[in-house]
């Protein structure tokens, strides 16, 4: 054991700390950001939140009729909106119900309308933070807002969109629900329909989590996961190569306690892989659960909301779970690899001629299969993909091991 913590001394140094610290800087401004920022924005986010709060995992027909009073409280704020803005009160528009009055009304004298109608019309839907496409002199141009759209009134969109939703892909009226949708218009496997009829009849699709939630948790575990790799790469590639370029494989061999400390030696890599994991896991993780996602913990991921529809009945909480042991095991397997790569290089130069090829497959590896994970999608098939990743970790591991044992009987 001493040994073991000789050798971790050796691979957590302050140069290679600072050289991650400076990474885990650049991951958070480039990608953490982003999520902070875009994941409330998302359509249906705040209201999905709310509805999960207020119903639970799922979404009964009779949450769904309460739900509809939800309106009144959007109208509420609409109302004070429209309150605040003069130029509603000179279209004779004090209430919502007086907007959408007049939004029909100039919909149906669209192409008559007179240039004093048409600059009110645009001023109002400028308001909202609309982008209008008119015609000025018969050519037709887009006019972008300054405003940014009311919060109520970006709900009061995703409340009706949310609605009709429901209605389509649960109660079976308004649209096409989403799956017999998508199986009209692509070519499916048999497995695939057979799937997604499963899932339609079921009655799992009135859990209650949105296709943003499930696309920025994804998103940002496939990032991480490229993070951990790199990360990992850094951590644990030079001590092989380094105690071979200053020759202290040598001593090594010169006795039978020496030459297990390359065993050692691989316990220390594995150990500080999984260490660095965690620690990236619990510093962005926590960042990105400020973000409250959390709330889908029980919630299945195959929703009216969301889009795609997955090969598994799991929870959301689930999936995060199967996102993180996927990326543990492309940890522990890349530092595996390279303390099979480092076994093979003389100096830093030729170990960094291995370790980046390495890293870009891995990277590879990683987005195919965490890339709408475990989606049903044309042409790709999950089972394969995990397949892939699992056969990938036992054969790192096998040439590991064949590494060690060759090791006791080498030659100098």
């Amino acid at each position: 054991m001493r040994i073991i913590i000789c050798e971790l001394k050796k691979i957590w140094n302050i140069k290679i700390l600072g050289i991650i610290i400076v990474m885990c800087a650049l991951f958070y401004l480039s990608f953490v950001r982003y999520h902070l920022e875009w994941y409330p924005r998302f359509f249906g986010v705040e209201l999905a939140h709310h509805l999960a709060e207020t119903y639970g995992t799922t979404l009964s027909l009779e949450d769904f009729e309460d739900f509809l009073n939800y309106r009144d409280v959007i109208v509420a704020d609409l109302n004070l909106f429209i309150a605040s803005r003069p130029i509603f009160a000179q279209a004779g528009i004090y209430n919502f119900e007086d907007y959408e009055d007049f939004r029909h009304r100039m919909g149906e004298i669209y192409d008559t309308q007179t240039y004093e109608q048409r600059r009110l019309w645009i001023d109002i839907a400028l308001e909202w933070g609309s982008i209008v496409r008119t015609e000025i002199n018969g050519e037709t141009i887009d006019i972008s807002s300054e405003n940014e759209a009311p919060i109520a009134y970006t709900r009061m969109m995703d409340f009706n969109n949310i609605i009709g939703m429901y209605q389509s892909n649960i109660l079976g009226t308004e649209w096409l629900s989403t799956i017999d949708s998508f199986i009209e218009w692509h070519t499916l496997s048999e497995r695939e329909k057979q799937r997604l009829v499963e899932i339609r009849d079921s009655g799992e699709l009135t859990s209650i989590l949105t296709q943003g939630t499930l696309y920025h948790t994804r998103t940002f575990g496939r990032n991480l996961a490229i993070l951990a790799i790199l990360v990992t790469l850094i951590l644990v590639s030079s001590l092989i190569t380094t105690d071979r370029a200053n020759r202290v494989n040598w001593l090594q061999y010169s006795s039978k306690q020496g030459r297990s400390v390359l065993a050692k030696q691989f316990s220390a890599i594995v150990i500080s892989a999984i260490g660095v994991t965690t620690i990236l896991m619990v510093v962005f993780v926590g960042i990105f659960s400020t973000l409250r996602t959390w709330v889908f913990w029980n919630n299945g991921i195959n929703s009216f909301l969301g889009w795609p529809f997955h090969w598994l009945s799991i929870t959301y909480g689930q999936y995060v779970l199967f996102i993180i042991g996927i990326i543990y095991s492309l940890s522990i397997g890349t530092a595996v690899f390279a303390f099979t790569l480092s076994r093979f290089s003389q100096n830093m130069v030729r170990l960094m001629f291995k370790v980046i090829p390495f890293f870009v497959v891995t990277q590879m590896l990683s987005n195919w299969v965490l890339t709408d994970f475990l989606g049903i999608y044309i042409g790709g098939d999950i089972f394969i993909q995990m397949l892939s990743l699992m056969m990938a970790f036992v054969m790192v591991v096998i040439v590991a091991t064949f590494v060690l044992q060759r090791e006791k009987r080498s030659e100098l």
